[in-house]
């Protein structure tokens, strides 16, 4: 078991837990900012494998040190490292009592070498537990995780065969229904956020070929359609990936997901080959003025219809664009008359026409809007892989 302490989420803590994910690792997260509580669960975490600290490197080892009882000391590699760096980029060396800060560490530890700034990762072994200080840093992460903690709590581990699944559209207990029809002999693990659910299978070591082969024909059998990527990539990198081998684009005009789907994309390199244009048309005279709807048209059908995200589609169409994404919907906390919150349409146009697809999404306001950015995404997939 991997315990893992942070103060906060971050694109540090995302990285190594899909990291740990990729590796089908054990691990217990516990995220506070409160010292007391951070102390009771370092203490409780000696005996398990590895504890990983994300934060401020000083002042994780400050509290480990208090914790335990441990005498601390000023690190000389640490600080020619912060000195080095500091000449490197040509910015002042911190002060004295910042320096304090940046090279202390609990008796026995010792620090790896920063690569992107002057935080350098602190580690040691504590009663047999390897224990981890990192950067909240994504970058810094990433080195410390690739080239040191992945060779001490994984590398030498016998290889196994994992393949991995995108799967949209189903709620966590339907995937582990399917998954349970699988053989005994995988261990599968699943996460689901929003309908878009990640799997991994993972095989014995020495598996044969043929139970691997034949456990990807079972997995395309149980979900079929479901499956929108066999790699570990999000639903708007495997949008822009299409759009760019197809040599196509595409635009967004979007009121109740409000520039979601547009920045799932631009999120993604090498969007700007592919993403036309986004506007967030959220009030009426906004789709009647720049999607051209009738206001007629709109009293007539209501705001969250049909035939309205088919009118905002068609307005994108005709822009110059390959693949145009419209959304109206309710996220609540209230709907219109007679009509449930989490009900949205979302139409998709092509050259060939338009189609809308009618969704009652469930969860709080913004859980809605996410699975409705979420639904759009796969329905475009689902319309260019026909």
């Amino acid at each position: 078991m991997i315990k893992i302490l942070a103060k906060n989420n971050s694109q540090a803590l995302e990285y190594l837990c899909n990291k740990l994910d990729l590796e089908m690792a054990d691990y217990d997260l516990f995220i506070s900012k409160n010292n007391a509580s951070s102390s009771q669960f370092m203490t409780a975490s000696i005996g398990c494998s590895a504890l990983i600290i994300i934060g401020t490197v000083g002042d994780s080892s400050t509290l480990f040190a208090d914790t335990f009882g441990l005498a601390m000391f000023y690190d000389r590699f640490a600080e020619r490292n912060v000195k080095e760096y500091c000449k490197l980029s040509n910015i002042p060396l911190p002060p004295q009592h910042i320096m304090d800060k940046l090279c202390i560490a609990p008796e026995t530890f010792n620090h790896y070498a920063a690569s992107y700034g002057i935080q350098c990762t602190c580690y040691g072994e504590y009663r047999k537990t390897h224990v981890y200080m990192i950067p909240d840093d994504a970058r810094e992460c990433a080195v410390a995780y690739d080239n040191y903690i992945y060779n001490d709590l994984f590398k030498n581990t016998v290889a196994t065969t994992r393949l991995t699944y995108k799967v949209f559209g189903l709620n966590n207990s339907t995937v582990n229904e399917q998954l349970n029809k699988l053989g005994k002999y995988v261990s599968r693990k699943c996460e689901t956020n929003n309908l878009d659910t990640k799997i991994v299978i993972s095989f014995p070591p020495k598996c044969s070929k043929s139970v691997i082969a034949e456990t990807s024909e079972r997995m395309q059998e149980l979900f079929g359609d479901f499956i929108y990527a066999t790699n570990d990539q999000s639903l708007a990198k495997t949008v822009v990936d299409l759009l760019n081998r197809l040599g196509k684009t595409v635009s967004t005009a979007e009121s109740i997901t409000g520039g979601m789907i547009a920045s799932s994309i631009v999120d993604v390199a090498g969007a700007s080959n592919v993403f036309y244009e986004g506007v967030v048309t959220y009030s009426i005279p906004s789709k009647c003025n720049r999607l051209e709807i009738s206001p007629h048209f709109v009293d007539e059908y209501g705001v969250v219809s049909q035939q309205v995200a088919q009118e905002m589609a068609l307005g994108l169409i005709k822009n110059c664009t390959d693949v145009a994404i419209s959304t109206t919907g309710y996220a609540g906390p209230s709907a219109g008359e007679g009509l449930p919150v989490g009900l949205c349409y979302i139409g998709i146009a092509t050259s060939k026409g338009v189609s809308v697809y009618k969704n009652v999404f469930s969860g709080g306001r913004n859980a809605i809007r996410q699975q409705a950015a979420n639904m759009a995404l796969y329905l475009v997939i689902k319309t260019l892989t026909k």
